[in-house]
């Protein structure tokens, strides 16, 4: 944690200090610093993003206060409480979006009250509300041009372009770890050759340019502690355009896997069908008249590329100094590695039972026969 006056000199750019009870840092995120800021009767979440990841901070404020508005205008003609269904950002005394304090870049948002995420999915029906959740965001901005949105993190779901930079890395071996690392590299070798199955469709045209989370693990999405229910996405740093496959994808490798991102033992790895099923559910009940069937048609490369492409991310930071993911442990980085791609493999063994329960789900939902995926 930051040292108590400086966070207070920070927290000054948005109100008093003076008036702070408690400074609390979340250290649950991989990129960003969080705090929790306490005051008498309110709470707000003061974040550091980080610029060594965005190159351009004020382009990832830019994008966020376009999706926000857009969210926000659209919940209030729904009726819903704008302070519960999307984040809201607090300005600086000037009138700014951001806090520059000794050349690091601040933002702070409402904190949201009697609501709480998942670190870990232990509940069919709270998955079945991510994936609400998931799809209604991408219902609420299907009328949001995507061209408007800056890329914050140049080719960040390009895979083809993710295995070139592993490549480069492998060739570097800058940090000497190529050599703990060989069934990882050969394992992600053998598969090249379909690193471009989503990328290549969107240059096609064959699926829909859209705005994506890009980031949609449980612990990014809102519920209400009263009720269960979905309530909002949460940070937005990646928000970008691209394909809903990223978003479906990564929600689905984070919440029905068994184990964390740091799971050691490999034998806990595996993927949970019945949260596949409750996700994908709610997914596609709030995507009914908006998804195509070519994406659906796809859902299942979605969830295999965003995972393997994520172990990529994990070795790649590993083989070059652990320099994008925050780590706390020796190896953490290809601990994760090996995990992902151990989830991949799984991925791969389940690819028709997978398939299977799409296409159950999309029979319960009444969707046309059109949508079904040929098995």
């Amino acid at each position: 944690m930051r040292e108590k006056e400086y966070l207070l000199e920070v927290c000054e750019e948005f109100f008093d200090p003076k008036n702070v009870i408690e400074i609390k840092e979340l250290t649950t995120g991989n990129i960003n610093e969080t705090y929790l800021i306490k005051f008498a009767d309110c709470k707000y979440i003061l974040q550091l993003l980080n610029s060594h990841v965005y190159y351009s901070p004020i382009g990832v404020m830019n994008n966020t206060r376009l999706i926000v508005d857009h969210i926000r205008k659209k919940c209030i003609y729904q009726g819903k409480n704008p302070h519960k269904a999307v984040l809201n950002f607090i300005k600086t005394r000037f009138g700014q979006d951001l806090a520059i304090v000794n050349d690091e870049y601040w933002r702070c948002s409402e904190y949201i009250e009697d609501a709480y995420s998942l670190e870990k999915v232990s509940d069919e029906q709270e998955f079945y509300e991510i994936g609400k959740a998931v799809g209604n965001f991408q219902q609420l901005l299907s009328d949001f041009h995507p061209e408007v949105l800056d890329d914050t993190i140049k080719q960040f779901h390009d895979t083809p372009e993710r295995f070139k930079k592993l490549k480069e890395l492998i060739d570097l071996n800058y940090y000497d770890r190529v050599k703990n690392c060989q069934n990882e590299i050969e394992f992600i070798c053998m598969r090249q050759n379909k690193f471009d199955i989503l990328i290549k469709e969107l240059k096609k045209g064959s699926i829909p340019k859209r705005v994506t989370h890009n980031d949609t693990k449980a612990s990014n999405i809102m519920l209400d502690s009263r009720t269960k229910k979905y309530l909002c996405l949460i940070d937005l740093d990646t928000v970008m355009k691209g394909t809903l496959l990223f978003d479906y994808g990564d929600a689905l490798r984070f919440g029905a896997s068994n184990a964390s991102e740091d799971e050691i033992d490999l034998s806990h790895v595996d993927l949970n069908l019945d949260f596949v099923k409750a996700f994908t559910k709610g997914f596609l009940e709030e995507l009914k008249g908006e998804i195509t069937p070519f994406e659906i048609a796809l859902l299942y490369e979605g969830l295999w590329i965003i995972t393997i492409e994520l172990g990529m991310r994990f070795l790649s930071d590993y083989l070059d100094g652990d320099k994008y993911f925050r780590t706390s442990k020796l190896d953490h980085n290809l601990i994760r590695a090996k995990n992902q791609l151990d989830l991949t493999n799984k991925i791969e063994q389940k690819e028709l039972q997978i398939k299977k329960i799409i296409n159950d789900v999309l029979k319960e939902l009444g969707y046309e026969n059109e949508y079904l995926i040929r098995l």
